[in-house]
């Protein structure tokens, strides 16, 4: 977080909600049905709302999309990022989202794709990155289960 140009590093401030931490959520969903994993706009959608409902602040996003079919997207957040890769002749997909400090809840947005797509399988590790810290109870339930299944 910068303010006025200068780092809270610079201004000798600790703000707990932007100290050197974050948490790294990374989930392979798979088993999609067909007509979901081919469906672009559903998937940037449901990325779009997770990442408002996580908190996080949208920045700008870029998009590949692939011939004949799939997607490459990375959101920059003021936060940190959100990248997702689409495997359609799979049914599978990548999602990777990471947050600075603990204001935002990055497993949201894994939570609102999963929902989205339906019936589906997850498996989800989350990482706390950074300086150690004591885990926010929003986290201690996602960061006790690194497989879930959904669906």
């Amino acid at each position: 977080m910068r303010t006025a140009g200068r780092s809270h590093f610079d201004l000798g401030v600790i703000d707990m909600n932007y100290q050197f931490a974050g948490t790294h959520v990374l989930a392979d969903i798979y088993d999609i049905e067909e007509q979901k994993i081919l469906d672009n706009y559903l998937i940037m959608e449901a990325l779009r709302k997770g990442i408002t409902e996580s908190g996080a602040t949208l920045c700008g996003e870029r998009v590949k999309f692939f011939d004949p079919n799939g997607l490459t997207a990375v959101f920059l957040l003021e936060e940190s990022h959100v990248a997702v890769h689409t495997y359609p002749e799979m049914r599978a997909l990548f999602i990777d989202t990471f947050t600075c400090g603990t204001t935002c809840r990055p497993e949201k947005v894994v939570e609102v794709v999963v929902e989205a797509l339906g019936s589906c399988k997850q498996r989800t590790s989350v990482l706390q990155r950074g300086t150690p810290m004591v885990l926010p109870p929003s986290y201690q339930a996602v960061a006790a289960a690194s497989v879930v299944q959904a669906g």
